[in-house]
């Protein structure tokens, strides 16, 4: 058989195109992914309870459920010692009650239980309360840490505008930062808070230490970059850092950055990154 030069080229073009579309050439080039989800912040008609599940499957042994409730309403909440329960409060006013103590649910404000098995969320008539509610399977190892931690209380409570500053190299001095929870808490968990107007942004950088979510706070309006993916992210919002990714935040003129991040540690070796965080009252000089 006889092959011309025009065939053989044919045969180079087809022989290309094959490679091209191979799943060995498509991975290379697949990009990565920010994983963004809204929450409904409307009530159903008629209902005092609402919940819907976020963001599921992205963080292993991890449960996130966002919980609304319209008063008058006095709602249970069940706990196992075998999950971290973290509820943070977004939106509305309440009331929780542990026992015979209890503390005044505003916006922007953190619970969680700590040597109880369940709570009741009070929620007065016409008003309407919403919070996300976190379930994090604790290792044997967590539980034996726990064991050692000197959480006397019932519950930790506190409201984001109570807790203490910090600063970092990779936000500008017009960031206010502030950690909600610190190390000795829960383990293997920490959470803060970013606030900036724009023009601003919080610089590149990496942790393949952690799996780390944002929560939009209200007023949010930012833009998140992973690698070489982009996505909006808006108050009322979960978003996903892609794990090991080089990631920034940027907020446009006239606009607000208001967001708290979660770090969900793999190890407990991998706390020592928290060190990077400045507390405001021992180091003024960071910048």
């Amino acid at each position: 058989m006889k092959f011309n030069m025009l065939s053989i080229q044919k045969i180079f073009v087809a022989a290309f195109l094959v490679l091209l579309v191979s799943p060995a050439f498509v991975s290379c080039s697949k990009t990565t992914e920010i994983v963004v989800q809204e929450m409904q912040m409307e009530l159903p008609v008629g209902d005092s309870v609402f919940k819907e599940i976020v963001l599921p499957g992205e963080i292993a042994d991890m449960q996130i459920e966002h919980l609304a409730l319209k008063g008058p309403i006095d709602h249970r909440v069940l706990f196992s010692n075998r999950y971290a329960s973290l509820l943070i409060f977004i939106k509305g006013n309440g009331r929780l009650v542990a026992d015979t103590t209890f503390f005044e649910l505003v916006p922007e404000s953190i619970a969680i239980p700590l040597e109880c098995s369940e709570l009741t969320i009070k929620v007065n008539p016409e008003e309407e309360l919403h919070f996300i509610r976190f379930s994090k399977k604790l290792t044997d190892e967590d539980l034996e840490l726990l064991k050692t931690y000197p959480n006397e209380e019932t519950v930790f409570f506190t409201r984001f505008e109570d807790c203490e500053a910090y600063t970092e190299k990779i936000k500008s001095p017009n960031t206010v930062s502030r950690t909600v929870l610190p190390e000795g808490v829960i383990p293997r968990v920490a959470l803060g808070t970013v606030e900036a107007p724009g023009p601003d942004e919080v610089g590149a950088h990496k942790h393949p230490m952690l799996d780390q979510l944002f929560l939009g706070l209200t007023n949010n309006h930012v833009t998140v970059h992973a690698d070489g993916a982009s996505a909006a992210f808006k108050e009322y919002s979960l978003l996903h850092i892609p794990i090991g990714s080089s990631h920034w935040v940027s907020v446009d003129e006239n606009k607000k950055m208001h967001y708290m991040w979660m770090d969900f540690f793999l190890t407990i070796e991998g706390q020592e990154w928290l060190k990077t965080h400045k507390p405001i009252s021992t180091d003024k000089n960071d910048y």
